[in-house]
């Protein structure tokens, strides 16, 4: 049985953005993806638009997608986002970190949080940075230029969002601004940067009994395959339980 990650996307469009790692454990590490939207963004004339961009991007990028019930009202309901942990049971939770600048990543953060903790089990969960960053990533996940090449092709399937904002054009910049970040942070100071041009920042940790636990000692960076497949071969074991193909019309672009 495959192992799964679910990612906990605060808007459609984050699953793309931060999604580096989960399409790495996709292709490489044969992980099913499922994304789960806390959120249909904060203007009610344009839901039911970013939810079919949002099965377009995912079905390019050969995730599966799981809309909350509750999403009809609102945010996705604690109650429910457990329901869909219980069901799916990931081998690793993606969620926004607690800091992260935007309201909905923080309160999507703290519901996802809610969520494990009341499903009362071990949980492997990687926190994504956007828009603030992390203080102390663990993990900087190496794109080669066809990762980004997807990523952004995903991303262009978010019309609506990009035409306010072209977060795809921007993303080979951010991309290689955490690789100096992360040569630092996640590497040993003072040490020399490692040969990549693009990554994605991390956080991995272990969350049980409302409390954080190390997921290992020191960073990690992951270039090659053989790397990804250390780190998930520590999720690939199930935590105990404890208790107390491109659509049509997303449009492509450039590879640079």
């Amino acid at each position: 049985m495959k192992a799964t990650a679910l990612v906990l996307a605060p808007h459609p469009d984050d699953e793309s953005i931060t999604g580096l790692l989960a399409l790495r454990l996709q292709v490489e590490c044969g992980f099913r993806i499922v994304v789960v939207p806390a959120t249909l963004g904060s203007r009610r004339d344009r839901r039911a638009a970013r939810r079919r961009e949002l099965r377009a991007a995912c079905a390019y990028l050969g995730f599966q997608v799981r809309f909350p019930k509750s999403l009809a009202s609102g945010p996705a309901q604690i109650s429910e986002l457990r329901g869909i942990l219980e069901s799916i049971r990931p081998a690793v939770v993606l969620l926004p970190h607690a800091r992260d600048g935007h309201p909905t990543h923080r309160e999507t953060h703290r519901r996802g949080l809610a969520a494990l903790d009341a499903a009362a089990r071990q949980w492997a969960v990687v926190e994504t940075e956007f828009w603030h960053p992390l203080e102390r990533p663990n993990l900087m996940v190496a794109a080669r230029p066809a990762h980004l090449a997807k990523l952004r092709r995903a991303l262009a399937c978010h019309r609506g969002e990009l035409e306010r904002h072209d977060y795809a054009v921007r993303l080979a910049a951010w991309m290689s601004d955490n690789v100096r970040r992360g040569a630092e942070l996640v590497g040993q100071r003072g040490a020399p940067a490692p040969a990549m041009a693009y990554a994605t920042l991390y956080r991995a940790r272990i969350r049980v009994r409302g409390r954080w636990q190390p997921a290992y000692r020191g960073g990690r960076m992951v270039v090659s395959p053989a790397d990804l497949a250390d780190l998930a071969q520590i999720w690939r074991v199930e935590a105990p339980q404890i208790t107390g193909s491109n659509p049509e019309g997303c449009p492509g672009l450039n590879e640079t």
